[in-house]
């Protein structure tokens, strides 16, 4: 496995533009993913929706709490300026191209579906 995470990327549904990676989806729908390096893991992140959105779903902490206790691979988190992310963390030692490719697939999706969820439209 390398370290260069954009060696692992290229596929025909994703995008790269610097650090992060458009996907899209098999609808048509696309979603953005953030690549970051951290120690000896990758940090995969999308933004699913926007703080006024956060804002006017009192419940939305509790249910993505919810959420997260029955998932493994993609959580949800509400970060410092209120807008709700998916996050994956991936160990890097191993890694193949195949499971990056699948993570990357995965929270798309997750973030996207949430997404629309919540609000009933794509923000990408």
């Amino acid at each position: 496995m390398t370290d260069d995470w954009l060696e692992m990327v290229g596929a025909e549904d994703f995008s790269v533009e610097g650090s992060s990676v458009g996907v899209t989806l098999q609808d048509g729908r696309k979603h953005c993913v953030e690549v970051s390096k951290q120690a000896n893991e990758l940090v995969l992140s999308a933004f699913v929706v926007k703080q006024s959105v956060v804002s006017a779903l009192p419940e939305l902490p509790l249910e993505i709490w919810k959420r997260n206790r029955s998932t493994s691979l993609v959580g949800f988190r509400i970060d410092k300026k209120n807008r709700l992310i998916a996050e994956c963390r991936i160990p890097t030692y191993g890694l193949t191209r195949e499971e990056f490719q699948f993570c990357i697939r995965i929270i798309a999706v997750e973030a996207d579906r949430l997404e629309f969820l919540l609000t009933g439209r794509d923000q990408e």
